[in-house]
């Protein structure tokens, strides 16, 4: 499940095989709007087994669709109408047996779900199941084989297998410990605005590791990743630009403090608990320095 806009249509993502008329796209928007008319509309369509309508309901009503709209059980309902017809159905339902959507993880069904959108040539499958394999869950555990699969699907370009081939080799399972060829696919899957990607890939210039350290293009990463959805990066956002302004007092320009400050609100709300109260405490000390800084002005 991973719905973005309906503006873009399956025909334009390499990962699904089966169109989204453009109907289907109107219809959605307008159910996003706010527009009961547009589900209506949808469920017109997938009623006459439209499986486009089909899926455009599952995305919406998923847990990546917009939260007004979630229905989860609902959402894998559609999406078993719709796999007969789509990979990416397909390979949504064996997400919904994989979280147990119904109330029972099932396992099994999952790994041969993957495996039938695989064999139909859905990468996002491929490494599905092949993560599977590495954990050994619903299927015996065999790394080698999961990293294969996932190296099939990064292949074919899919981010989101890049991301975990990333992994694979940056932990050296099922595949040598190899920081070079992880890097490599980080950044493939970064360039394609993978979070996850995006974000190790700063760790990893931030602190050297097979390259040269450059705490400059870290911070890029980090925040391309926190516009992605990682809000973990800011922590690391704000505490690189407090000691950057810090750096540069008493001519620090105020707005690097300002956003240091903004990202730390932001770290302070989303940090766990054991940590908020440190993350409180250097939030005050920032705030007290723009106090400062705005009195010596």
């Amino acid at each position: 499940m991973g719905f973005a806009d309906p503006a873009s249509s399956a025909s334009e993502d390499p990962n699904k095989s089966a169109p989204v008329g453009n109907d289907v796209i109107a219809s959605a928007r307008r159910w996003i709007k706010g527009d009961l008319g547009g589900r209506s509309e949808l469920e017109a369509l997938a009623a006459k087994g439209r499986s486009d309508a089909q899926e455009m309901l599952g995305e919406l009503m998923g847990p990546s669709g917009p939260p007004a709209l979630r229905d989860e059980l609902a959402a894998c309902g559609w999406f078993a109408k719709a796999a007969a017809s789509r990979p990416d159905s397909l390979h949504n339902s064996a997400l919904c047996a994989e979280k147990g959507v119904n109330g029972t993880p099932d396992l099994a069904r999952a790994a041969a779900l993957y495996g039938q959108a695989a064999d139909r040539g859905y990468p996002k499958s491929m490494c599905a199941l092949g993560n599977l394999y590495v954990a050994g869950r619903g299927v015996p555990k065999d790394e080698a084989k999961g990293a294969a699969l996932c190296r099939q699907a990064a292949e074919r370009g899919e981010p989101d297998a890049q991301t975990d081939l990333g992994n694979l080799y940056l932990q050296g399972i099922g595949v040598p410990h190899d920081v070079a060829q992880a890097r490599h696919w980080y950044e493939l899957a970064a360039a394609q605005g993978q979070p996850n990607a995006t974000f190790v890939l700063g760790q990893i210039y931030w602190n050297g590791d097979g390259v040269a350290r450059d705490q400059s293009k870290a911070a890029e990463l980090w925040k391309a990743a926190y516009r992605g959805g990682r809000v973990d990066a800011a922590p690391l956002l704000a505490t690189w630009l407090f000691t950057s302004w810090m750096s540069a007092h008493p001519r620090g320009d105020v707005t690097v403090l300002n956003e240091a400050i903004q990202y730390q609100e932001v770290a302070v709300r989303s940090v766990p608990e054991a940590k908020r109260a440190e993350a409180q405490t250097l939030l005050a000390v920032m705030q007290a320095a723009r106090t400062t800084a705005e009195k010596e002005k």
